[in-house]
């Protein structure tokens, strides 16, 4: 009974990304000999949109405790699993689910950009509180501030680089359904991004205060789309039911893959800091990749493997999963927000108030503001589907 519970709690769990309706079955790839399998995005993906921003909160909140977190340094890469995460779940679009462009476009637009647009709301009036200016204001509302420098692109949010390549794929999706058809594509599809990526990874430049266009483009779409396809290939190798013991073999692949090249990253990074990490021709601009790999195998491993958790991990999941957006947006704001009040308290105790604050504003937003505007636009969605 706890297990069936948990089961019904998942179908109307938190965002059902490509289904009009509240569950999305991925259907086994066309051009398949065998009976087709259908199989669902089931609490784990949500858990793992819950994972990839805590990682993030977590490798922004280091400096508070004034702590050397070692091969932990690369949990940074949080946002690659993201990525890896949004190519799975609109992999059935590369592999002949029709996808209709309005609905799609429409969800993607209320998914993202109101609680965007409120986070840079509120960044603008705290660097507008503490006596600094709200410049760029314009280049961020429009996702162009990650296409000249460093500085505008973290002048409200670090944490906001991430988006402009998000949705640069949202809005190439329906392109590439339009040529890709299936494994076959998608293999080609994937041998060009990587070549792309690699060659916009080896002439990016060296010097951190200036940002060249192979730069500049390794951190947008081009060089970006290998991390999504990797995602895409998981969701191909999850849709044909592996084996428990295939299962297993990714998971500890993927795992001692993320350790090894933490280790290495940790390493360059104790010896010389991020200018030893960019004078390496192998870690420059791929750090993301290697990570998107172990990634893609994880979650190769773990969606599907449990259909029906206990309810209090489909709870958790759901939560962690609706929130998850919030915590990305958020957690960088709420440091300068205790700041502003002074408090003195030990770091230990300031940072923890730091996650409290991020999980209650991400929490707030998305019952009274997020979750209302994402269910309008799926409404509306249905409609023009």
């Amino acid at each position: 009974m706890r297990n069936e519970a948990g089961c019904n709690f998942l179908k109307i769990s938190a965002d059902q990304e490509i289904s009009s309706d509240r569950v999305e079955l991925l259907r086994h790839p066309i051009g398949m000999n065998r009976p087709k399998q259908q199989v669902p995005i089931d609490w784990s993906i949500e858990l793992l949109r819950g994972v990839a921003a805590l990682m993030v909160v977590v490798a922004h909140y280091w400096p508070l405790m004034s702590f050397e977190p070692g091969i932990l340094r690369f949990i940074v890469t949080g946002v690659d699993l993201f990525f890896v995460i949004s190519g799975f779940v609109f992999a059935p679009y590369l592999f002949g689910k029709k996808l209709t462009i309005s609905s799609h476009l429409i969800r993607r637009i209320f998914r993202i950009y109101p609680l965007y647009v409120v986070s840079l709301f509120i960044y603008a009036g705290l660097r507008l509180h503490q006596g600094l200016d709200a410049d760029y204001f314009l280049v961020h509302l429009f996702f162009l501030h990650t296409v000249e420098s460093r500085e505008i692109a973290y002048h409200f949010n670090p944490a906001y680089w991430s988006l402009p390549p998000e949705v640069e794929f949202y809005l190439a999706l329906p392109l590439f359904t339009f040529f890709v058809k299936g494994m076959r594509h998608v293999i080609v599809l994937l041998g060009v991004s990587l070549i792309v990526h690699l060659f916009l990874a080896y002439t990016s430049t060296i010097d951190n205060s200036s940002l060249n266009v192979s730069t500049i483009l390794n951190i947008h779409l081009p060089g970006l789309l290998i991390e999504f396809l990797l995602g895409s290939v998981a969701w191909f190798v999850v849709s044909n039911l592996p084996s428990r013991l295939t299962r297993v073999g990714m998971l500890i692949g993927g795992v001692l893959l993320w350790i090894l090249i933490a280790s290495i990253v940790s390493s360059y990074h104790s010896s010389g800091g991020d200018n030893a990490l960019v004078a390496n021709n192998m870690l420059r601009g791929n750090m993301g990749l290697f990570a998107a790999t172990a990634y893609a195998l994880i979650v190769a491993a773990l969606v599907g493997w449990v259909a029906c958790p206990p309810m209090w991990i489909g709870v958790g999941a759901a939560a962690l999963g609706n929130l998850s957006f919030g915590l990305y947006l958020f957690h960088n704001a709420a440091p300068i927000i205790l700041n502003a009040f002074k408090i003195s308290i030990s770091a230990p105790a300031f940072t923890f108030m730091c996650v409290l604050l991020t999980f209650l504003l991400s929490a707030l937003l998305h019952i009274t503001f997020e979750n209302p505007l994402r269910n309008f636009g799926r409404d509306l969605a249905g409609r023009r589907r």
